[in-house]
């Protein structure tokens, strides 16, 4: 009883989370598949593609609470073609980042507090053809976790286990913020699964990124085991600036079916996260 009660009057003071799963772009325009099923994109861009080589950004922002956020992000922003970020506010402030850098996005509403949406972003400088989220709570504030999925189009390629090049191809990008505050690697083992059944049917390569929470070896076990059973690899850094909870780097970038080119991880305190700025080529 007295830990019911303690729970009711925790969710007085706990974010509000939007009724369903809510995509919205920069056109402002809402979507609401959740992953696997994905939603075909309004194309403002007909013709651009991602082309080799490119640069992925992934990095924890903690809710822009940093007053050095903008300086650093839109600094390594010019630097990237693809961009998955975690603990971000939805604000005036970065719908203006992203217009300045001429950037299209996706963000997952994870909770609203105080008049501001937070949760997760996928930004590209390449128009997404189509994407997917999700969202899952944690099991003792029930205040979600997100995630997007999204697909680009590639320039020409041979696809893996093919000799045909296509014209079609394209790369799916996984942006992940995983679950907190659970005592076995489950919950978060249940968040990645819809991402999975992607993994499954997408013919092309495969980025997924972002902050996976894996502070334990149960959690580390698991994230890297699935994946590396479903064919990736984990992106390596040479000098590790990533964020380390009970000697464990939290935040993780894997790739499928693409050639790792750099690795840089980046030292900061814009965030109490470091982000990671890696450069691929697409399949020739």
């Amino acid at each position: 009883m007295l830990l019911f009660i303690t729970l009711i009057l925790l969710s007085r003071f706990l974010p509000k989370s939007p009724s369903k799963m809510t995509l919205i772009d920069q056109q402002q325009s809402h979507y609401f598949s959740t992953c696997p099923a994905l939603a075909n994109i309004q194309m403002t861009q007909t013709t651009d593609s991602l082309s080799s080589p490119f640069s992925l950004l992934n990095w924890n922002i903690y809710k822009q609470q940093n007053p050095q956020w903008s300086t650093k992000l839109n600094e390594w922003a010019s630097q990237a073609d693809l961009m998955t970020l975690q603990e971000v506010k939805y604000d005036q402030a970065l719908i203006d980042f992203s217009q300045q850098q001429q950037l299209t996005y996706f963000q997952n509403i994870a909770f609203n507090y105080k008049n501001d949406s937070y949760g997760v972003s996928t930004f590209s400088r390449v128009q997404a053809s189509q994407a997917c989220g999700t969202r899952y709570p944690e099991p003792w504030t029930m205040v979600p976790k997100t995630g997007i999925a999204t697909i680009y189009p590639i320039a020409d390629v041979v696809l893996e286990n093919s000799s045909t090049i296509s014209s079609k191809a394209s790369l799916l990008l996984i942006n992940l913020h995983g679950v907190n505050f659970t005592f076995t690697a489950e919950p978060l083992k249940a968040q990645v699964s819809p991402y999975l059944q992607l993994i499954k049917q997408h013919k092309g390569p495969i980025l997924i990124s972002g902050d996976f929470n894996t502070w334990s070896e149960d959690r580390t076990t698991e994230i890297i085991d699935t994946l590396v059973n479903a064919g990736f690899n984990e992106t390596q850094f040479t000098k590790d600036k990533r964020l380390i909870v009970f000697g464990l780097p939290l935040d993780h970038v894997f790739y499928r079916g693409l050639t790792l080119i750099k690795a840089q991880s980046i030292s900061t305190i814009a965030s109490d996260h470091s982000p990671q700025l890696v450069t691929f080529a697409l399949p020739k």
